[in-house]
C-alpha cells in the first residue's frame, strides 16, 4: 500500500523541520525491556528513559553514533544521540561560549551572541528575506506566518505604514527592536511575561509550551538547580551555573523558510551522582517558524570503568507541523529521517570539539 502523499508545501516544511532538529540535535530513547542500569553506568543519568543495549555500547566503542527517537504527544518530537568523545568537558564549555564558531556551517546564514545587556546593535548582521518582509507587512493577529505576538505584529505594521516606500528598511529595524524588547521582557519576568504567539486564531502561550516540554523531560529532576533555572527564570538564581548568555541565529535548510531564533543558554557542572560532567541547556525564547518551543541539552558523560568520555545530545521540541490531520504521517517521516541522518550531525560536532580550542 502506498504512503499517502503530502502537499509540496508540507514536504518542504518537513525537510526544514528535520534539518532544524538535526542542527540542535538532542535525544531521548524509549526504555529497553530487560536491561539493567547501575549508577556507575556512564548513561545512568538518562535511565530508565534512555537505556543502551550491548550492541549500542559496541557501536559507541567503535566510534559510531547511537541515535533513537522517543514516542511523544502534543506535537512534540524528542531525539537521542550519543557518541564517543576524545576531548574533555572543558572543550564543550569553551566551544559553547564561542557559539558562533560552534554552529558555523553552510546552513547558518548569520549568528551572533548578545551583549549584556542585549542591544539592538547586536543584531546588525540580521536581515529578513523578502518573503518574511512581505508576510510581516500584511499579517494580522490571528493570521500571520511568522510566530509573533499581537503587540509585535502591530508595532511592525505601524513601522511599515509610517515608512512609505522605505517600509522594508523600517520593518528590519523594528524587527530587531522587537527581538531585543522580547529578551528584555523575558529577563524581567521569564516566558510567562511574554505575550502569547498570535500567528493563528488560537493564541499560544510560550510559557505553557515550554512547561510541557520540561514535564516530558523527567531526567531534569536529577539536576534540580538547572531544572529550576529553566522553569522559573528569572526567579531561580543562576549563580550555580558556569555561564549564561543569549544568542540569535538565522538558519536555512533545504526548501524550508529560513528560521530566525533566539536561544537562552545555561552551562552547568552538576555535582550529583551519575550526572554529566558538563550539561549545556538551550532554551528557545523565539523562533520565526515551525517550532513553538524547544529544549536542547548537550552533555559530556564519563565512563570511569573505561576511562572515556561520551558526547550526548537531547532535544525535545514542540512543532506545529505535527498537529492536525496529517500529524501522524509527518511524524513518521521526520523520525525516519532523524534516525538516518543524525549520526552525521553528531559526528560533525564531535570533530569540532576534538579539533582543539575554538578560534580566538
Amino acid at each position: 500500500m502506498k504512503t499517502p502523499s503530502l502537499s509540496r508545501t508540507h514536504a518542504r516544511c518537513l525537510r526544514h523541520c528535520f534539518a532544524v532538529l538535526a542542527a540542535i540535535t538532542g535525544l531521548v530513547a524509549a526504555p529497553a525491556a530487560g536491561l539493567n542500569v547501575t549508577t556507575d553506568d556512564a548513561f545512568a543519568f538518562f535511565a530508565p528513559w534512555v537505556r543502551l543495549s550491548n550492541d549500542d555500547r559496541e557501536r559507541l566503542t567503535r566510534g559510531e553514533a547511537v541515535v533513537r527517537t522517543l514516542p511523544a504527544t502534543d506535537g512534540q518530537l524528542a531525539i537521542f544521540a550519543a557518541t564517543r568523545l576524545n576531548a574533555s568537558p572543558d572543550a564543550l564549555v569553551a566551544w559553547t561560549r564561542a557559539i558562533a564558531d560552534l554552529k558555523r556551517s553552510r546552513f547558518v546564514q548569520a549568528i551572533g551572541r548578545f551583549s549584556d545587556p542585549p542591544a539592538v546593535t547586536d543584531l546588525d548582521g540580521l536581515v529578513l528575506d523578502e518573503e518574511d518582509l512581505e508576510t510581516i507587512r500584511t499579517c494580522t493577529p490571528g493570521n500571520c506566518k511568522v510566530k509573533l505576538s499581537a503587540p509585535e505584529i502591530e508595532s511592525l505594521r505601524r513601522a511599515a505604514a509610517a515608512a512609505g516606500d522605505d517600509w522594508r528598511e523600517a520593518i528590519v529595524g523594528e524587527f530587531r527592536r522587537v527581538l531585543v524588547a522580547r529578551i528584555e521582557r523575558y529577563r524581567a519576568g521569564g516566558l510567562s511575561a511574554l505575550p502569547p504567539t498570535a500567528s493563528r486564531s488560537t493564541p499560544l502561550s510560550l510559557h505553557e509550551a515550554f512547561g510541557a516540554i520540561l514535564d516530558a523531560s523527567p531526567y531534569m529532576a536529577r539536576v534540580p538547580d538547572l531544572a529550576a533555572w529553566l522553569r522559573h527564570y528569572p526567579k531561580a538564581a543562576d549563580v550555580d551555573l558556569v555561564d549564561t548568555f543569549f544568542y540569535w541565529s538565522k538558519e536555512s535548510y533545504g526548501a524550508g523558510k529560513p528560521v530566525i531564533s533566539i536561544t537562552h543558554v545555561g552551562i552547568a557542572r552538576p555535582s550529583g551522582p551519575s550526572t554529566p560532567e558538563v550539561l549545556v541547556a538551550g532554551k528557545q525564547i523565539f523562533a520565526a517558524h515551525y517550532m513553538d518551543g524547544s529544549l536542547g541539552l548537550t552533555g559530556v558523560v564519563h565512563d570511569a570503568s573505561q576511562g572515556v568520555n561520551y558526547l550526548v545530545y537531547l532535544n525535545r521540541s514542540q512543532i506545529d507541523l505535527l498537529r492536525g490531520f496529517f500529524g501522524g504521517l509527518r511524524r513518521a517521516i521526520l523520525e525516519r529521517r532523524v534516525a538516518g541522518d543524525t549520526p552525521a550531525v553528531v559526528s560533525g560536532l564531535r570533530e569540532r570539539l576534538e579539533s582543539g580550542p575554538p578560534p580566538g
